[in-house]
């Protein structure tokens, strides 16, 4: 599904297509991402994987808009694609703890480099359903640099491909 099939789909398909994608990487034994718990049950979920198990990441403004910019990858990239946080558990921390669980999982693996496509706020405040990239902070604070930027398209502004090598 090309990433305008999906923006134009119901959401009941773009579920489909997620529910899908976990279960085929299920089947195959793959990595689909990490879960966060606390004492009441799961708090945050991040996803993770090869990025060419993300083929709509290609055509993304973002990606297409600043790949000649992206130095090549000696090795294994994995993306860090998007993070769900339970409301009850927002700003406590979860996502800062999964990007870490992730590095630390990455290095095990000999991954040589994990990408990210986070917001950059610029030091503001953002509703929550805005941050599911995460931010660059997020990021910059768990050892990634910013690779790119993205601030010519009004879906895309504020965007930017960060990078940590891991191996």
């Amino acid at each position: 599904m090309t990433a305008d099939d999906f923006d134009a789909a119901d959401a009941g398909a773009r579920r489909q297509v997620h529910v899908e994608a976990i279960r085929s990487a299920h089947r195959v034994g793959a990595k689909a991402g990490q879960i966060a718990l606390d004492d009441h049950g799961p708090v945050g979920w991040v996803s993770i994987g090869p990025r060419r198990d993300f083929p709509r990441l290609a055509h993304t403004r973002l990606l297409a808009s600043t790949a000649a910019e992206l130095p090549p990858v000696d090795g294994p990239l994995w993306s860090v694609v998007c993070f769900v946080i339970a409301t009850r558990a927002r700003r406590r921390g979860v996502a800062t703890a999964l990007l870490r669980g992730v590095v630390d999982w990455a290095a095990d693996q000999h991954i040589a480099v994990l990408e990210g496509y986070p917001v950059d706020t610029e030091g503001q405040k953002r509703p929550g359903a805005a941050l599911w990239h995460g931010t660059v902070r997020l990021f910059e604070n768990a050892g990634f640099a910013v690779a790119a930027r993205h601030r010519d398209s009004p879906t895309a502004s504020g965007r930017a491909v960060v990078r940590r090598a891991v191996a």
